[in-house]
Order: structure tokens, then C-alpha cells, then sequence
């Protein structure tokens, strides 16, 4: 031990990162790396609090190993809401006339509706008036439309069956009823996160819905570092 106790922590601290950072273990790397094991921004308040996470976490995957398979972080069972599905559908860009451009076309349209008012106004034209209300229909079917359509699909889609999941470092295994569906986190899909959900794209264009609210506070930060781990970041 070397004289400063703050030398000795710093030592410390880089062996737990050499045997946890490049992903080696006493098991030829199958513990998989680091970065699938620690939450994102976790913070231990002691090296002795860290060396025992890591002890765990180690054991824990040793277990697996022996036993033949892979470990699971995450196994729970949820039934969506209204809107958690309403918010999944409203992020599958159904509509085209959404976000951006639902405001690009209201401010078309509001420009329009105010010519054709001001032409009615100064040109002794009630004609002009029957278009400028007319666009002021559009804008409202541009919000409206959209928002009553997936209201009712997000009715729809409530059949209040619950939905099973598992999360390993390589992949989620989603069953409900008698259907399965396995999602592998090798960066073939991408990650949104939503406001209630978390939202699995496939590369052939499947979207899956976690509720944040399924997954315990404890370990959302771990989680959802295995996702974004094995995902790409949802770009719309």
C-alpha cells in the first residue's frame, strides 16, 4: 500500500476498469462488456461500493454461463394503455401532416385565409370570403383529422392483453398470447424515447412499445443502456 490513501483508490479504480471496460472476464469475455452491465451516469458512493456491483454482476453472469444461457435483465409483463398506444401511433408518422409540417401548412394556410379575407374586405367580394373560410377548414382538419383517427385506433388497439418481455445484452424476447417475437440489440434497429415509452424500431419496420413505467426505477438507467447499446438512435 502506498502511502497516499488517494494513490491506492486511483490503482484500485483502474484495475476494476481494465477488468470491466474491455469486456475480458475469467470466462474468455463472455461477460460481454462494461457498458452493458452499468447504468448510464451510475454513481457509487465508495470503491467498496463498486467493487461489490461488480462482484455481483460477475457472478450473476458466471451463473448464466455455466448454466448454458444468457442473462436476463429485465423480465416483466405489462398491458398498454390507451395512452401509451396513443403515443406509439402517434410517433409511427401515420400522417404526413404531422409536427413540422402540420405547422408549415397551418402558417400556408393561415397566410392564404387572411389574402382572401382582406380581397373579400377591400374588393366588395363575398366570393373571396367563401375561400377564406375554406381554408380555415383545412387547418382545422390538419389538427383535427389526426388527432380523432389515432384516438380511435388507440381504442382499437386496447385489448387489455398483457405482453411478456425479457431483455438480455443480445436481444428482447417479446411473447403475447401465443405469438413471439425476438428483437436482436446487434444495431440492426434503433431506439426512440418517448415520454411513457420506449419505442424498438426492426430494419423492416416493426415498432414495439415498452412502458418506462414497467421497468423498475433501480435498474431504468442499466436498461436502458442495454438498449441503446444494442440499437441506433431513431432519426425521423
Amino acid at each position: 500500500m502506498s502511502k497516499n490513501p488517494v494513490d491506492d483508490i486511483l490503482n484500485e479504480l483502474n484495475e476494476i476498469k481494465e477488468r470491466t471496460g474491455d469486456g475480458s472476464s475469467d470466462l474468455d469475455g463472455s461477460f460481454g462488456s462494461g457498458k452493458a452491465v452499468f447504468g448510464e451516469n451510475e454513481i457509487f458512493e465508495s470503491v467498496d461500493d463498486l467493487r461489490e456491483r461488480i462482484t455481483e454482476d460477475e457472478r450473476e453472469d458466471k451463473e448464466a454461463h455455466e448454466q448454458g444461457r444468457k442473462r436476463i435483465y429485465l423480465q416483466t409483463q405489462f398491458v398498454l394503455s390507451d395512452g401509451e398506444i396513443l403515443e406509439t401511433l402517434k410517433r409511427a408518422n401515420i400522417y404526413k401532416t404531422q409536427g413540422k409540417r402540420s405547422v408549415i401548412y397551418t402558417v400556408i394556410m393561415a397566410v392564404a385565409a387572411v389574402g382572401f379575407f382582406l380581397s373579400c374586405i377591400y374588393g366588395n367580394n363575398y366570393n373571396w370570403l367563401l375561400f377564406s373560410i375554406l381554408c380555415i377548414v383545412v387547418i382545422a382538419a390538419i389538427w383535427l383529422v389526426p388527432i380523432f383517427h389515432l384516438k380511435k385506433l388507440a381504442r382499437e388497439n386496447s385489448t387489455g392483453e398483457a405482453i411478456e418481455i425479457e431483455i438480455t445484452s443480445e436481444d428482447i424476447t417479446q411473447k403475447m398470447g401465443d405469438k413471439e417475437w425476438i428483437i436482436p440489440l446487434d444495431k440492426s434497429g434503433t431506439l426512440e424515447i418517448g415520454d411513457e415509452v420506449l419505442i424498438i424500431r426492426t430494419y423492416h419496420g416493426q415498432m414495439f412499445a415498452i412502458p418506462k413505467r414497467s421497468i423498475e426505477r433501480e435498474i431504468y438507467k442499466k436498461i436502458l443502456q442495454i438498449l441503446k447499446n444494442g440499437t441506433e438512435p431513431y432519426d425521423d
